[in-house]
Parts: C-alpha cells; structure tokens; sequence
C-alpha cells in the first residue's frame, strides 16, 4: 500500500470515528473512540512527516462521499416515504418538480425527522407507557407544548413557500417573504435542535437512573405493549429502558444533523419551560 493509498484509508476511518464520538450517548464508548482517533491521527502525522503528499488526491473521496453515510436513521426515513403514497408522504418544499434549494432540502429532512419522533417516539412519552416520578413527569409533559410549537413552524414555512411557488404575492413583496422564509429557516432549525437537545438529556438522565436507584423511571424494566387504537409502532414489545436508548441514538443523530450550535450557555435543561 502506498502512502496515499494509506492515509486516504486513515482519512476515511477517522471520518467513520468521528461520527460515532458525535452521535454515541454512551459515555465510555464516546472515550474509547476519543482514544482511538488520537491514535489514527498521531499515525497519519507520521506518515506525512516523512512524504510529500498531494493535498488534492488526499481529499478525492471526501467529496464523493454520501452526507448521509453520517445519518443512518435519516436515510432510512426517505427511502420509507418514498415508498408511502402521495397524500401519507411528506413533500418537498420545492414547487412542483423544481430542484429543492438547500434550505428546502434541509427543512424537508428535519420534517421527517420531526414526523418520525410524532409517530413513533410521542406516543412512548405518556404516562401509560413510561412512568416516571413527579419532577420528570413534569419534564415530559413539557415536551408537548414545544413540539407543537416546531410542526406549526413547520407548517408555517411550507405555507410560506406555497405563497411564492404560486406567485399569490407582488413583487415588492416576495423579496420580503423570502427573506422571512429563511429567517423561518434559521429559527425552525434553532428549536428543533434546542428540542432535541433536552430529549437527550432527559433521556441521559433516565438511563444513568436505571445504572442506580432506579427512582427517576419507575417501570425501566417493564414491556412496552401499545392497543389497537394506538396502532402498530416500532417500540412495541421494547422494554422501557431500551426504548430511552433508541430515542437518545434518535435524538443524537438529529442534533448532529442540524449542526447547530450550542450558542447559549444556559440552554434549557428541559425544552422551553426552562
């Protein structure tokens, strides 16, 4: 193998490294990563300490690379509603066939990630489903209020892109409506990822719990099990406490998907009631 060959190969298993200290919740795996991507890049500086290597080479299979090698779930979610029927499915924001923009694109993947957590994750936040003690129980009923909040943005912004697609505003107003409809991006994607950001912790803490006393989650061992008029959803037959792990590596993927930073260093601890 040749030295570039090697250090794309390094290059690719430190990218692959990467995502998984970004996305795991499990806080030793996250170490042993940390460990071992201090070990690929020490080796790959060894490797271009002594040869000249071409930057450009180096970099040809990053750019051929899928975004979405990163987000598994993500992937999953479209290839299903690309299977769904046309009135199931969530649609583009682009109008008709037109090539989404970037923002589009991005608003409509946050929308399946937002429609997945309502189908499926939503209806486990109960009281029937996970019984919890005062305090947390207060902390989940708080989720709601914010989640609605996001769909109705969402909603909003595809109202908004209607509006221009179907050219029902004049012309000195649709440079106005699409700088609103981007600062709607902006935003939308802001509280979807302060959002997930307290799932996650809320789900951290529901996990270290059943490690401990077990008090916070008073049924982490018990089967979730939905009716009939609940329907049929991917947690049945999960235990409590495996369902908080699939809905933190959920929540985990969403957060590094938005990317957005943590700006304010007294974000909520649980969604917007805090």
């Amino acid at each position: 193998m040749t030295p570039e060959e090697e250090v794309k190969r390094l290059n690719k298993l430190i990218r692959q490294y990467e995502t998984v200290y970004r996305t795991t919740p499990d806080p030793d795996q996250k170490e042993r990563v940390e460990r071992q991507l201090k070990d690929l890049k020490g080796y790959r500086e060894k490797i271009l300490a002594v040869n000249v290597l071409n930057e450009q080479d180096l970099d040809e299979e990053v750019e051929g690379e899928d975004p979405l090698d990163s987000a598994p779930q993500l992937r999953a979610l479209l290839l299903k509603n690309r299977s769904e029927a046309a009135g199931e499915a969530v649609a583009s924001f682009a109008p008709g066939d037109a090539p989404p923009t970037t923002a589009q694109e991005e608003m409509f993947h946050l929308a399946l990630y937002v429609r997945h957590f309502a189908r499926e994750f939503l209806p486990f936040l109960t009281e029937k489903q996970l019984k919890l003690d005062f305090k947390y129980s207060l902390d989940r009923d708080a989720f709601y209020n914010s989640f609605q909040a996001i769909q109705r943005k969402i909603s909003s912004y595809r109202d908004e892109s209607r509006r221009l697609a179907d050219g029902l505003v004049s012309r000195d107003m649709e440079l106005e409506i699409r700088k609103r409809t981007l600062k709607l991006t902006r935003l939308i994607q802001a509280d979807a990822a302060r959002f997930f950001r307290a799932i996650d912790r809320f789900c951290r803490d529901l996990i270290e719990d059943t490690h401990g006393d077990m008090v916070k989650c008073l049924n982490c061992n018990g089967v979730i099990s939905f009716d009939s008029i609940e329907g049929a959803r991917l947690l049945q037959g999960r235990t409590v406490g495996g369902a908080v792990g699939d809905l933190r590596e959920f929540t985990a993927e969403a957060i590094t998907y938005l990317n957005i930073p943590e700006i304010d260093g007294q974000e909520s601890e649980r969604a917007d009631r805090y």
